[in-house]
């Protein structure tokens, strides 16, 4: 079973037992208790193949084998916002007096498996920043690609890289997340170098003072 066959199975369990529990609602096939297991049941093997999805080889074989490990700010708030945002419709449906109530174990689904997932891509670092021949890698939700030759100027202040494109969005780069800070700064300063990237010149003298 590779990642695409996983992201396929979670998703028609997801919208199986969404189905299964609306139309209970309805018909009433299952009590209380019945439903509550088979919610568990399909949450466990949800949770199971969510995570499998990004731990299976087939998706690690595809990851570059040395990488910055990158958790912004802006990501970390997102998830935990989202897995809020879950949890409270759970706790709203769950107070519910009417038959509604049902649904909060698939609330709870899925925002356990936002957080186990999280925590698995912290753990395994699969969010990441990487450094190609002619392009930089990002990888949070999904992958990205920022070519050099997209790139218009490189600014960097407050140790924070500014990758300004030519369409005239950026793409930033907090020093304060990447781990191996002196070396993604090196490698990085070595990239700019072999593709001829421009630099504001307030950025390089303060680039050269950090290599210094």
């Amino acid at each position: 079973m590779n990642s695409a066959i996983a992201s396929l199975s979670k998703n028609l369990l997801l919208v199986g037992i969404l189905v299964l529990s609306t139309l209970n609602y309805f018909y009433g096939w299952l009590n209380w208790k019945e439903l509550i297991a088979v919610q568990s049941l399909v949450g466990l093997a949800y949770v199971f193949l969510s995570c499998y999805e990004y731990l299976n080889a087939s998706y690690k074989a595809s990851l570059p084998v040395q990488r910055f490990p990158y958790f912004s700010n802006s990501y970390l708030m997102f998830k935990v916002l989202k897995i809020g945002v879950f949890v409270a419709f759970a706790a709203l449906l769950f107070l519910s007096s009417s038959s509604v109530k049902s649904l909060y174990p698939i609330c709870l689904i899925i925002a356990g498996t936002e957080g186990a997932i999280t925590y698995l891509k912290f753990k395994n670092s699969l969010c990441f920043v990487n450094i190609y021949a002619n392009y930089l890698l990002f990888a949070e939700d999904k992958l990205s690609k920022l070519f050099a030759s997209e790139i218009l100027v490189v600014e960097f202040r407050h140790d924070i890289f500014y990758f300004v494109k030519k369409d005239q969005k950026s793409v930033q780069v907090k020093l304060e997340h990447i781990h191996n800070r002196e070396e993604f700064i090196q490698s990085l300063q070595s990239w700019i170098t072999r593709n001829n990237v421009p630099v504001s010149d307030e950025s390089k003298g303060k680039l050269k003072q950090l290599l210094a």
